[in-house]
C-alpha cells in the first residue's frame, strides 16, 4: 500500500494542488467567509482526479497486482491527508485573524473552534457525493464535481443562514456560536460533531465508492 500511495502522489498530485495549500492563508482575511478557503480543497480534489485521468491512472492501476478496493482506498487516503494538512495549515492564520481583528467576522461565522467543526460538514458532503458518483462509472470527474459542489454550497447556506439572521432570531446558542469569545459548552460540541461527521463520512465514502467501483465496467 505504501508503494501505491507513492504512485498516487507522483501521478495524481500536480503543482496546482501544492499551490492551493497556500490558500490556507485566507483565514487571516478580515470579514471573509471561512468556507471559501475550504472549497479550494474541493477544487483541488477535482484537479487530483483530473490529473489522474490525464495520466491514465486507472488503466495503469488496473494492471498492477492490487484490487479495485485498494485503488479506491489509496485515493481516499490521499485526499483525506491532503484536506487534513490544508485544514491544519489554516490554524496559525486563524489565530492571527483573532489577534488582528478582535471585532469578529462580518461575513459569516466568526473564526473560532465551532467554525472548524462547521466547515468540516460541507467538506464531508462534497467528498461523499464526489467519490461515490465518480467511482460508479470511473469516467470523467467533471459532472460529479459540479453536483458535489452544489451539495457543498447548499450545506454552506444551511449552516450560515442562522448566523446571517442571528439578530432576528436572537437565540443564545447562535449568538455564542458566532462569537469571538470562547464558549466551551457550544464551541467544543460543534467542533466534536464536525470531526465525527468528517471521519464517519470518509468511512462511508470509501465503503460505497469501493463497492461501486467493483461493479464498474471498465
Amino acid at each position: 500500500m505504501n508503494n501505491f500511495l507513492n504512485k498516487e502522489i507522483k501521478l495524481c498530485l500536480s503543482p496546482v494542488n501544492y499551490l492551493f495549500l497556500f490558500f490556507s492563508t485566507m483565514f487571516i482575511i478580515p470579514s471573509y467567509p471561512v468556507y471559501v478557503n475550504i472549497f479550494y480543497y474541493c477544487l483541488s480534489c477535482f484537479f487530483i482526479f483530473n490529473n489522474a485521468e490525464l495520466n491514465k491512472d486507472i488503466a495503469y492501476s488496473m494492471i498492477l497486482p492490487i484490487t479495485k478496493k485498494q485503488i479506491v482506498k489509496s485515493r481516499c487516503i490521499l485526499v483525506f491527508t491532503y484536506e487534513l494538512v490544508g485544514i491544519l495549515l489554516t490554524i496559525p492564520f486563524a489565530i492571527l485573524n483573532r489577534k488582528f481583528f478582535p471585532e469578529g467576522n462580518n461575513a459569516g461565522v466568526d473564526v473560532n473552534l465551532a467554525a472548524y467543526g462547521l466547515i468540516l460538514i460541507p467538506l464531508s458532503v462534497f467528498n461523499l457525493i464526489f467519490f461515490t458518483m465518480f467511482y460508479k462509472k470511473a469516467e470523467k470527474p467533471g459532472v460529479p464535481f459540479f453536483i458535489a459542489s452544489a451539495g457543498f454550497w447548499l450545506c454552506y447556506f444551511i449552516l450560515e443562514f442562522p448566523v446571517w439572521i442571528k439578530g432576528i432570531l436572537n437565540l443564545e446558542f447562535i449568538n455564542q456560536l458566532d462569537s469571538v469569545d470562547f464558549y466551551p459548552a457550544v464551541h467544543l460540541p460543534v467542533l466534536g460533531c464536525g470531526i465525527v461527521v468528517f471521519i464517519l463520512s470518509w468511512i462511508i465514502t470509501y465503503s460505497v465508492s469501493a463497492k461501486r467501483f467493483e461493479k464498474a465496467d471498465l
